[in-house]
């Protein structure tokens, strides 16, 4: 006794280790290739950012040689002995400007004398105008003044803004120094385009330093620790006026290529998928983080899955050996039994003084016998539970799926304030839980004959509108056109949430099998007999083979690739039309496609007129 409880404590604990072992692999399994779909859809994103700082600088980057060439700019600065000749140049200069800037969208233009005194500007009319201006210790006019070829750009806070500016210049000569033109770049309008949609994006200098952000939390922070310890050094110069840099904290949790998943603990925390593009004319980096909380439900739902699918392993495993034992243990009991009688037939014979002894004898066997059968019933039911586990993992699968997408949803209407919105999926994820619910009540259909519930009159269009609303999500990102043909106002005798099982698993099958076609369609179909309502799902899918078109409807059979399905849809479906007193089958189109047919017994009270009405 002590022996048999220490082994099957032992094969316990292996069941276990086995479902553990594959929930981790199936975790890590899903959690890879959840990394890498996020990486190889963010990579487009990215360069579309670098393209739109390339577009800003490229539309402006000509300006301050355009100016230097200029001949008003020219002559206002070589009129510098002249006072009364070079206010009228500089106000013609000014006006010159205010039109150029306003033309090419130019955040600021302006012109410096070789004295760093500015002497004509874009805003010249404003009350905070540049003119006048002393900026001979900026950095741009200092290089451009240097520079063999007069050409400066620097990358550095606006004293009278506080915020990140790119100027280019371009120094203007004759025979000796004229001056500088200089036009400043903003990216306001980048950042603010950034932070509307919803984008984690930062632009660090040549130290590492973040001067561009989506979050403003980040901005004038160091990030270059995550790209290597060497941008910690940062160079002399004082772009940011003397503000301090402070690191961003946090640590590289792991490096996939040129992209890592690192953890940030302030000033943002969170663990996010870190995506660079680096635009060497500059010496800048973009930054591109993504939160990797649906690469976590993915890894949640491979180890749900994988730990699902080893325990129906072993249950299925388990029932075989059952029945197994059962049929060994009956095959013994027949040859004890066998045995017996012949040795009680030979007692018989020899002597009737020993009837009573065989009649009592026979009895014991009969016990025996009994308690043999009540083994191999108790086996048929490990065999409808694991029928039933089975189909539970592909009747809520579905459901489950389909209220994860309401929840996306509901999330981004709440954000936008629509509440409407909000409560009619809140709605429809009230119905998905009642939906899963019942599903016991079909798996009682489905493994025994029983009583469904009391029946009612289901109407058939809003059965497969609720459908569809339910599997909108599925069909937009399939690309499949759904075409209704649907007379209205039909009503079946039966129940509403079967019913609409039926459609659902319809439906889901024509969209397996339109994958991968162009221009995929289904075409849904509701007419009316006199005793009957027949309901048509049919696609433009590779059809059903002859030889497996009288099997569709049996337990466990799929013509699916492995792990696509368990084979128990139309059987399901099969149980429920039947429980309806109805009929279901199968057939091919001769120019391609199938087309599934349920008739069920029409309502009798139901008398809408019949009309018809197509939807693409």
């Amino acid at each position: 006794m002590l022996q048999s409880y220490f082994r099957q404590l032992g094969l316990f604990a292996c069941a276990v280790g086995v479902i553990g072992l594959s929930a981790f692999a199936s975790q890590h399994v899903w959690r890879e290739n959840g990394l890498r779909s996020l990486q190889a859809a963010n990579e487009p994103r990215l360069q579309l950012i670098a393209n739109a700082i390339y577009a800003e600088i490229g539309r402006q980057d000509h300006l301050p040689v355009v100016l230097s060439l200029d001949s008003d700019v020219q002559a206002a600065l070589a009129a510098a002995d002249d006072p009364s000749r070079r206010s009228l140049l500089v106000d013609r200069l000014n006006r010159k400007l205010e039109r150029l800037s306003r033309e090419a969208n130019t955040r600021a233009m302006f012109v410096i004398s070789p004295h760093g005194i500015v002497i004509a500007s874009d805003d010249w009319q404003t009350p905070d105008t540049l003119v006048g201006a002393n900026l001979a210790d900026r950095p741009y006019f200092i290089q451009a003044v240097a520079a063999a070829t007069g050409e400066s750009s620097f990358l550095g806070i606006e004293p009278s803004t506080n915020r990140v500016r790119y100027y280019l210049a371009q120094a203007i000569r004759d025979t000796a120094l004229l001056g500088v033109a200089v036009v400043r770049i903003e990216f306001d309008t980048l950042e603010a385009a950034w932070e509307r949609a919803g984008e984690h994006v930062m632009v660090t200098d040549s130290d590492g330093v973040v001067f561009l952000s989506s979050d403003p939390a980040y901005r004038y922070r160091g990030f270059g620790g995550f790209e290597s310890p060497m941008r910690l050094v940062r160079s002399s110069t004082d772009r940011y006026l003397g503000a301090p840099v402070e690191d961003v904290e946090g640590q590289i949790l792991q490096r996939r290529g040129p992209d890592l998943v690192i953890k940030i603990s302030s000033p943002a925390a969170g663990t996010y998928l870190s995506q660079t593009n680096m635009l060497p004319e500059y010496g800048w980096t973009i930054h591109r983080l993504t939160e990797l909380s649906t690469v976590d439900e993915d890894q949640r739902d491979g180890a749900i899955i994988g730990g699902s699918l080893s325990a129906l392993i072993i249950i299925l495993v388990l029932y075989v050996v059952q029945r197994h034992q059962a049929f060994l243990a009956a095959s013994r009991s027949g040859v004890e039994l066998q045995r017996q009688v012949a040795e009680r037939t030979h007692e018989l014979s020899d002597t009737n003084a020993s009837l009573q002894t065989e009649i009592e004898e026979r009895r014991r066997t009969e016990a025996r016998l009994r308690a043999t059968q009540n083994e191999l019933v108790q086996a048929g039911k490990l065999a409808a539970l694991g029928q039933m586990s089975a189909a539970i993992a592909h009747e809520i699968n579905q459901p489950l799926a389909a209220i994860r997408t309401f929840m996306a949803s509901t999330k981004i209407f709440a954000q936008r304030g629509e509440v409407a919105q909000v409560a009619r999926n809140l709605d429809l994820i009230t119905d998905l839980a009642e939906r899963m619910a019942s599903i016991t009540g079909h798996l009682k259909t489905f493994a025994r004959k029983s009583e469904p519930g009391h029946p009612e009159p289901v109407a058939v269009d809003r059965a497969i509108e609720r459908t569809l609303v339910l599997m909108a999500g599925q069909i937009r990102t399939a690309g499949v056109r759904i075409e209704t043909d649907i007379t209205p106002g039909l009503l079946v005798t039966g129940q509403a949430v079967q019913l609409e099982q039926v459609i659902l698993n319809l439906i889901g099958n024509a969209l397996d099998a339109v994958a991968g076609r162009d221009q995929p369609w289904i075409r849904i179909r509701a007419r009316a007999a006199a005793d009957t309502v027949s309901i048509a799902v049919a696609d433009n899918g590779h059809g059903i083979s002859a030889a497996e078109i009288d099997r569709i409807f049996d337990p466990f059979f799929t013509t699916k690739p492995l792990g696509k399905g368990l084979g128990l849809g139309l059987s399901i479906s099969y149980g429920i039309v039947q429980d309806f007193g109805g009929q279901i089958h199968a057939n091919n189109h001769p120019e391609g496609g199938a087309e599934l047919t349920v008739e069920l017994p029409r309502h009798r009270r139901e008398t809408a007129p019949v009309e018809k009405a197509i939807h693409a």
